[in-house]
């Protein structure tokens, strides 16, 4: 097999420690950054970011579908927290600012972790159920 037709998945394998790392640093930091752009209805909504991080957050749970095999509730609370994380982290740097004033309300920081954990696993759960069907190419 050549090393170009190799499965993400077992690259992750692999890799587990760098993948593992990479997953969580970016659901901190791009929680952190966008809870103040995906939110319909508050200031400073873009539909074109909410497409754009839902997408990474695809990529997210396709390498935990790589790392954690069929541990949805590890999934799950793995996401929750690291949101919780990055948007802590980003209320605490940015504290004060008249901008996150319509963002500091409890319905959103309880709810927009929750909704990051929820999405990716979903994507997580119908990444495994697609990942578990053999796919198989003959070339004639």
């Amino acid at each position: 097999m050549k090393k170009s037709e190799e499965n993400f998945y077992d690259q992750v394998q692999r890799k587990r420690l760098m993948f593992l790392i990479l997953s969580m640093i970016a659901i901190v930091f791009n929680t952190g950054i966008t809870f103040t752009f995906v939110i319909p209805g508050l200031k400073g909504f873009s539909l074109y970011l909410t497409i754009i991080y839902l997408a990474f957050y695809f990529l997210i749970a396709n390498i935990f579908v790589g790392l954690f095999k069929e541990r949805l509730y590890l999934v799950f609370t793995t996401s929750l927290l690291l949101s919780s994380l990055g948007m802590g982290w980003r209320l605490w740097l940015e504290w004060g600012e008249f901008s996150l004033v319509e963002h500091v309300n409890p319905v959103v920081i309880i709810a927009y972790p929750c909704f990051v954990a929820f999405i990716i696993s979903v994507m997580y759960q119908f990444l495994t159920k697609f990942k578990s069907k053999k796919i198989i190419i003959v070339d004639k």
